[in-house]
């Protein structure tokens, strides 16, 4: 890459090229992220800068390549998440088995997703003059791009503890949060991620540092943002790390369960003892591995977004520390200065020695793939096949035709009798009322007229006795109506144990 700087730029006073000497400039812009340091020797009192963007002289052309890469990523993970929300909001709950926490995290996903996409489309100017960058007072586009970055960072940090304390409540405690939990949720989230974001942007601020995204200053950096962020994704770690020994804990209690003592009882038949204790860890067992089931796409979330946000942090801080004692160790920067000195038009053959006291470009990609991709995780985590199910029956419903519910029974009766009907029919002989008790306005009045007559016949079939029956049917007595002698054994199989019921005889 080739810098596009003027050698005879009278701004750079005495300094050699690339530097400009900071006596040139006003104190307009972020002044505090300049990066110059004194040149004694070359004269008493001579102070240089490096040129603005201060990437241009650490990475090659292969970075700017990544960041757009990086904010287009942001792009889609944004569209994806507004598909997530709008399904959530019009799709039945059974299709897209919506919760309230998967709706904060999903606007916490946003937020942060918005920091990438509003300098994607806005193409802002990170410099304000030659070696002052713009800040969140000088630039409008860095001002939302830092705030929505600092807001969404706060609170997915945020929403990823509580729900990784929901989970620990359910899984190891077989606590299942309700009303109290979703009010104090929300009141203490929501609360804490705006607490700590009028912190950062009013007494810390934002600037453009990397790229086109405005990220927090290094100056109060760590006990206003990187500190509290740290904390709170710590304890959400502790969280979970605990909920993983619970599991593994539970799962070693029930293979070592499964083992059943085999004992000889006194008939010489092999028989089992379980113990209450194994009982128990068998059905803790299976209520973990319930949860698990229900939750697992809850506990991969937790620990993707964890991954992320202690790495940047980590990285974030130990960025601050090093451009902060950079000028305190002048020494170590020599041989990387004069390196660009002898390079002015050119810096490509310095960038391993830049990299080698700031940040190695492979470590900033990662860190701006693992942000930008933090919304496609959310979306493909929370979502469901069943959503495109879920739309696709949605968009039928409205668009289609034919709208009108018909029930598969509003059917002619009188059609295609032969699938539920035999077909030889007779007449059927009323039911006497002796033999059926309740029915005797029946044998008087005679079948009603309303009724359909397929309903008044019935097949005549003979009686076939089956082949282990003990019973046969018999005509009917005349004297059954007054006088019934019942002896047990009649309705019991022959033979057998010889047990027989005592004679009873019963008179009407």
């Amino acid at each position: 890459m080739t810098a596009n700087i003027t050698l005879s730029d009278p701004l750079r006073g005495k300094c050699p090229p690339p530097f400009y000497d900071v006596t040139q400039f006003g104190l307009d812009g972020f002044v505090d992220g300049r990066f110059c340091a004194p040149v004694d020797n070359i004269q008493v009192g001579l102070v240089c800068c490096l040129p603005c963007p201060l990437t241009d002289y650490l990475y090659p052309e292969s970075f700017n390549t990544a960041y757009r890469v990086a904010e287009a990523l942001n792009v889609a993970g944004l569209i994806c998440l507004v598909f997530l929300m709008i399904s959530y909001m019009v799709l039945p709950a059974e299709k897209t088995r919506r919760h309230y926490l998967s709706y904060c995290l999903i606007v916490a996903a946003m937020l942060m997703a918005l920091g990438f996409v509003i300098p994607f489309g806005a193409k802002p100017e990170q410099c304000y003059d030659q070696i002052t960058p713009n800040d969140m007072y000088s630039s409008l586009t860095c001002a939302f791009s830092g705030a929505f970055l600092i807001s969404g960072g706060m609170s997915m940090a945020v929403w990823i503890f509580i729900r990784a304390l929901s989970m620990h409540l359910q899984i190891c405690w077989d606590v299942t949060p309700g009303k109290k939990f979703f009010y104090w949720a929300q009141g203490l989230g929501w609360s804490v991620a705006a607490t700590f974001f009028t912190i950062t942007i009013t007494i810390t601020g934002v600037s453009f540092r990397f790229g086109d995204v405005c990220h927090v200053n290094a100056e109060h950096s760590m006990k206003d943002f990187w500190g509290p962020l740290l904390a709170i994704a710590g304890a959400a770690t502790v969280i979970q790390i605990a909920t993983f020994v619970y599991c593994i804990k539970v799962y070693l209690q029930n293979m070592f369960s499964d083992e059943k003592t085999e004992t000889q009882s006194s008939a010489g038949l092999p028989s089992y003892t379980t113990s209450v204790r194994n009982r128990s860890a068998r059905a803790v067992y299976r209520r973990v591995r319930k949860v698990l089931y229900l939750q697992w796409r809850g506990i991969t979330i937790v620990v993707f977004i964890l991954v992320d946000v202690i790495f940047f942090s980590v990285i974030f801080i130990w960025l601050n520390s090093v451009t902060s004692d950079a000028v305190d160790n002048i020494d170590e920067l020599m041989p990387y200065l004069f390196c660009l000195a002898a390079h002015p038009t050119d810096p490509s053959p310095c960038f391993a020695l830049g990299q080698a006291i700031a940040v190695d470009q492979s470590t900033v990609t990662a860190i701006l793939m693992m942000l930008s991709i933090a919304g496609l995780q959310v979306f493909f985590l929370l979502g469901r096949w069943s959503m495109i199910t879920g739309w696709r029956d949605f968009i039928r419903s409205k668009f289609s035709k034919n709208r009108e519910f018909v029930s598969l029974d509003a059917r002619n009766p009188t059609e295609e009798l032969r699938h539920f009907e035999l077909k030889n029919f007779e007449p059927m002989s009323p039911p006497s009322a002796h033999t059926t008790p309740g029915l005797a306005s029946y044998a008087v009045t005679g079948p009603r007229s309303d009724t359909p007559d397929h309903f008044h016949k019935e097949t005549q079939r003979e009686y076939k006795s089956p082949t282990l029956s003990f019973s046969t049917p018999r005509p009917q007595s005349r004297a059954a109506a007054t006088h019934v002698d019942w002896d047990p054994r009649s309705s019991h199989a022959r033979g057998g144990l010889g047990l027989h019921p005592p004679d009873y005889d019963v008179k009407i």
